[in-house]
């Protein structure tokens, strides 16, 4: 059975009753009107069950599967023969393929299993291999909608935001570049899972009620297993093949043009395009499938390559919130065991009726109170996302209060705390978040002196050429290394040892980023460390309050 599917007879049955049939104008029983058809063109004979086709000199040459041939050629089910401008395909004896498919959630798509009249014959394959996405160069239009296609393809890989999104943008690509009248894309969702439909879509109007999609699972078996792409005809096996088919459509007989590739990673299968649509509108060409295939290699690679970037993103993350956990696991159990100490002190203080061994374990149990109470503050500060509360602050009595606050722990360690401020302007600024940066910067200064001979000095200064407020907290202690002071506004980056969480600075830059200011770390061996905070007078994006007080003094 021969069926016309483009040219001036499209939608014609032609029976081949006889051992020889003649293709031309002037056949009696395959009578074409197209005249770019010779009178005499091309002579198709049965023996058996085999036909053959041969070519008879027409000038316009005929074709099988898009090949000019010379010789007769042996014809097989759902092969396309071109002669003129005439588009015919050739039914032959063929079985109806049985096969389980996976199951799915989807219930748009259905794969043939036993007992279901799908018919399938496969016209071409191309493998889905690093070669196979070679595209040839743009030498006519095909060639450089080809090209246009890959570099939709490249872009929409370049910005991939998440897999779904992804693959809807793919989607879009083919139905604007192939004539497509039904598509869905089958993807694996982890390593052994089952093909599941993600992606189902019809060209027709939003709106009318769709069928659900057959397909035979042979086709989709076929592609996994072989890593290629197939062009296929596929036909729902009817018996109006062969009661009426002087009478049957093209339409009716559901004979449809399919393209299934792979998505294929470094490796694996993951999922599969299946394309479809009636051979009496379209039908695919080996280019096609050579484009399809190319396509589905690059989002095989780009899904994957996605994947494995989410893996390694969530493995890292996975891996600082332990490494977080454990840092700060450990420096809360030597706060708890100062506690302990404290406040078995202070008992045995008790027991004894001993005031000054109660007064000396308070100490511990306040000293490490106030650890704790720095470290939450830190904590809460460095993680969360805080708007700066701004309002007309004098800057001295900000650092005044941070200085004394700060005075116990320099006592204790035997460093003097001096401060020498300047006459400087009220600024817009956080007061509570600059408190804690300066009394952070002063703890740390203080922890880096050496004990009883430490010396920390804080000052205040205005460059009314820059309009800047600067805070300088200097120390006398043995300076940063040079290969440390990079990493020295990394969270729980401490040379501190067991002394310090690797938070205070860390803490202290993230809130002076917030106000927009600049904090400046300047250093040399054995001569100590300066840090340096910088705030503008007007800040960037200045509130009504700044605007009305822009230098109060």
């Amino acid at each position: 059975m021969l069926y016309v599917l483009q040219g001036p007879d499209a939608g014609q049955a032609i029976e081949l009753t006889n051992a020889s049939v003649l293709l031309g104008r002037h056949s009696q029983q395959a009578p074409l009107t197209d005249y770019t058809v010779s009178r005499r063109h091309a002579e198709l004979t049965c023996e058996g069950d085999d036909w053959t086709i041969n070519h008879l000199g027409s000038s316009n040459g005929t074709y099988v599967n898009g090949e000019r041939i010379s010789e007769p050629t042996l014809l097989l089910h759902g092969d396309q023969i071109k002669i003129g401008g005439t588009l015919l395909a050739f039914r032959g004896q063929q079985g109806v393929h049985g096969f389980g498919g996976p199951q799915t959630a989807e219930n748009m798509v259905r794969f043939s299993g036993e007992g279901d009249a799908i018919d399938s014959s496969l016209l071409s394959a191309i493998q889905s291999s690093e070669e196979s996405v070679i595209v040839a160069a743009p030498e006519n239009a095909a060639a450089v909608r080809s090209w246009n296609v890959m570099y939709q393809l490249a872009e929409a890989a370049g910005v991939i935001a998440s897999e779904r999104e992804f693959l809807d943008r793919i989607t879009d690509i083919l139905l604007r570049s192939l004539i497509v009248d039904r598509l869905f894309i089958l993807l694996r969702k982890g390593v052994g899972a089952e093909l599941e439909p993600v992606v189902v879509r019809y060209r027709s109007k939003a709106g009318r009620k769709h069928e659900q999609i057959k397909t035979s699972s042979a086709i989709i078996q076929q592609v996994i297993d072989t890593k290629a792409g197939v062009l296929c005809a596929n036909a729902n096996a009817d018996e109006r093949f062969v009661t009426d088919p002087n009478t049957a459509s093209l339409e009716s007989l559901a004979l449809r043009s399919v393209i299934c590739v792979p998505l294929t990673g470094h490796d694996e299968v993951i999922g599969v395009i299946h394309i479809d649509c009636p051979m009496g509108r379209h039908t695919y060409s080996h280019d096609h499938l050579r484009l399809a295939t190319a396509i589905g290699r690059v989002c095989g690679l780009a899904i994957e390559n996605q994947r494995l970037t989410e893996a390694r993103m969530r493995n890292a993350r996975l891996a600082a919130t332990g490494e977080t956990v454990a840092y700060l696991s450990h420096h809360i159990r030597n706060l708890l065991q100062g506690l302990r100490s404290g406040a078995d002190i202070v008992d045995m203080g008790l027991n004894r009726e001993d005031s000054e061994k109660i007064r000396t374990g308070w100490r511990i149990v306040e000293h490490n109170l106030d650890r704790v109470f720095n470290l939450t503050t830190n904590m809460l500060t460095f993680s969360k996302d805080r708007a700066p509360k701004i309002e007309l602050a004098q800057i001295n009595n900000v650092i005044e209060d941070a200085v004394d606050l700060a005075k116990r722990h320099a006592e204790e360690r035997g460093v003097m705390l001096l401060a020498d401020l300047d006459d400087v302007p009220a600024i817009p600024t956080d007061v509570e978040g600059i408190h804690q940066v300066v009394f952070n910067l002063i703890l740390n200064a203080t922890d880096a002196c050496p004990p009883d001979t430490g010396r920390v000095l804080v000052k205040s200064r205005y460059d009314s050429e820059a309009n800047v407020v600067s805070i300088r907290i200097t120390d006398n202690g043995p300076g940063i290394d040079t290969d440390d002071v990079k990493g020295v506004f990394e969270p729980f980056h401490s040379s501190k040892g067991q002394g310090g969480t690797g938070l205070g600075l860390a803490a202290a830059k993230k809130i002076v980023d917030e106000l927009q200011g600049e904090i400046r770390v300047k250093t040399a061996k054995d001569k100590g460390t300066r840090f340096e905070v910088r705030l503008s007078v007007m800040r960037s994006g200045a509130t009504d309050l700044d605007k009305t007080h822009p230098t109060a003094r």
